[in-house]
């Protein structure tokens, strides 16, 4: 049986990854750019030393608090931590806010003026043309093995030239061998040691490997592709979602369902569901939280031929199932 977690499983690596033509860092991001010209793409090895990088550069220091979301990821607090002082509280201002659109959802800032935004997009499948900064912020990372379903990669997105050359620099300064952490990345799907050493690692890193930068660009190759069958996976669950979907450049990973709406057992296609039930933040405006137990229905590559949508209309016919609560849209 398949396992079907909120965000894809990675796309197999081909020999072609490995032996193809040259590919460079700048070959992606020039990639990146025509994708979304109103922003100045940086290819981090992962979206976390992205953020680290980006903190770095701000100047931040131990005593410089950084806002990120309650619930959010060992990962995040880490990659903070390296640089200045992770903080879920709001009494006292931070220097800067990192605002998760949690599965791609946009959520808005309630920070004052002078706070620097981090727009945490990992999660959220950009449509070609879309401006990566769905509320202005600074920065807007993107996970690339969250969205476009490749084993490495995440970008951050800068409104100014000179931040993306600033960060340029940082990642170039990075004495983490390249193709040691990629090798690691791929050595943690099978072993839970190799996982931890790339964990441990990773909020340092910055370049990629030849052959991981490859398979990147044969993902992204394929964004317009899965663009089009996200909509329709999309189209197929919006009724029962517990709140308006994204605007349509940018589509959600995940659609926050009832939890009553949660598949028991393997679907139809023998496929697992393993992501459990999760807290949602109803709020849509940081630093307010307004959590709420879902059943997070994923819709991205893997979900082709699920039947999710079949097994949700089913439990949703059921008279037992009630949906009459606020803010369930029928």
């Amino acid at each position: 049986m398949t396992a079907l977690f909120l965000w894809p499983s990675p796309q197999k690596l081909q020999a072609k990854h490995f032996f193809g033509s040259g590919v460079t860092t700048e070959d992606i991001e020039d990639q990146l750019r025509q994708l979304f010209p109103a922003a100045e793409p940086v290819l981090f090895s992962s979206a976390r030393a992205g953020l680290s990088a980006s903190l770095e550069h701000l100047g931040l220091t131990r005593p410089d608090l950084v806002w990120c979301p309650p619930f959010s990821s060992h990962c995040v607090f880490e990659s903070i931590a390296r640089v200045a002082t992770p903080n879920t509280e709001s009494e006292r201002p931070p220097k800067v806010a990192l605002i998760y659109h949690q599965w791609g959802y946009v959520v808005s800032s309630a920070f004052p003026a002078g706070t620097t935004i981090i727009e945490d997009a990992v999660d959220t499948l950009l449509c070609p043309g879309a401006n990566p900064f769905a509320i202005g912020g600074r920065f807007a990372l993107w996970s690339l093995p969250k969205t476009i379903a490749s084993h490495w990669g995440g970008v951050v997105f800068c409104q100014s030239r000179d931040d993306a050359q600033n960060l340029r620099q940082i990642r170039a300064l990075r004495p983490i061998s390249s193709t040691a952490q990629a090798l690691l990345r791929l050595a943690g799907e099978r072993s839970h040691l190799a996982h931890l050493y790339w964990h441990g690692t990773e909020g340092a890193a910055g370049m990629l490997p030849t052959f991981a930068l490859r398979q990147i660009q044969s993902c992204l190759n394929d964004l317009p592709e899965e663009v089009d069958a996200r909509q329709r996976r999309l189209a197929q669950l919006a009724p029962y979602s517990l709140v308006p979907l994204p605007s349509t450049p940018r589509l959600p990973c995940c659609l926050p369902l009832p939890v009553e709406l949660q598949p028991l057992g393997p679907l139809p296609s023998g496929h697992v569901l393993t992501v459990g039930l999760r807290s949602f933040n109803l709020a849509a405006i940081a630093p307010d939280v307004r959590w709420q137990r879902v059943f997070p229905a994923p819709i991205h590559q893997d979900t082709d031929g699920t039947h999710i949508a079949d097994s949700v209309a089913k439990i949703y016919s059921q008279p037992q199932i009630s949906l009459h609560e606020p803010g369930i849209v029928r």
